[in-house]
């Protein structure tokens, strides 16, 4: 299993959209293929800031879901809160 992990930083007054419009694509979306679950966490320490974990059945499921039109309809809406995109992690689940 490969986990994607992603640190936002959304824009002031915008963290109740962020989170709704990621419902709403969880919600409207098909499930893409090879994504297990996700979740969405909210940093404690720093305003603003969340986390979104992804769990794959594969890395190559990931980038066949990333490099559709759809998800990128979808990041296209999402620039519009986010103030920016911190950091990437890719990991492997060894248990």
């Amino acid at each position: 299993m490969y986990a994607h992990i992603v640190s936002f930083k959304v824009k002031d007054g915008e963290e109740v959209s962020f989170v709704e419009l990621q419902k709403f694509e969880e919600l409207t979306e098909a499930k893409p293929a090879g994504l297990d679950h996700f979740h969405i966490f909210k940093d404690r320490n720093k305003g603003n800031h969340f986390f979104l974990v992804e769990y794959w059945n594969s890395k190559e499921d990931k980038d066949a879901m990333e490099s559709s039109k759809e998800h990128q309809l979808f990041h296209d809406h999402r620039k519009i809160i986010i103030e920016q995109k911190h950091e990437t992690y890719e990991c492997d689940i060894v248990i």
